[in-house]
């Protein structure tokens, strides 16, 4: 949710988890230089679901790209975030990236990172103990700002 002045009466929104955001961009990061098949297909994914002739830029991709139609994440309003990563996602150089910058912003934002952990690693390893760790952050975060 990124709305400049949004007034969503009477929703409320009290807080955002995004689990292994899959943001990208026109310019590769080193994680995403690393796995350039995963790559190419994750891209392709997402550009289906952009505007005709946009890139990979286009802010519903790219949070941190300069758009003119779009607020900047400085004059957006959002609510708390927890941004879940694993250190071994290729996104997660983007992610990271986000997190910084709402932070630099004064945006109330936590960084959860599963260091051994690939994109999805919590639908392939439903009982392990990663995916309940991930669980319990979800309902301390949810339980905090509810």
């Amino acid at each position: 949710v990124i709305v400049k002045g949004s007034d969503w009466n009477p929703l409320k929104i009290k807080g955002a988890v995004m689990v292994q955001p899959s943001f990208c961009g026109e310019q590769r990061t080193q994680s995403e230089i690393e796995s350039p098949e995963e790559l190419e297909q994750s891209v392709r994914n997402r550009m289906m679901a952009l505007p005709e002739g946009a890139d990979k830029d286009h802010p519903f991709c790219n949070p941190l790209a300069a758009s003119s139609d779009y607020p900047t994440l400085a004059e957006a309003t959002l609510p708390p975030l927890l941004i879940v990563i694993g250190g071994r996602d290729m996104l997660r150089d983007r992610a990271k990236a986000y997190y910084e910058s709402v932070v630099k912003d004064g945006k109330s934002a936590e960084l959860i990172a599963f260091e051994e952990e690939n994109h999805g690693f919590y639908g392939l390893k439903q009982d392990a103990e990663c995916t309940e760790t991930l669980i319990q952050h979800i309902a301390r975060f949810v339980e905090a700002h509810n």
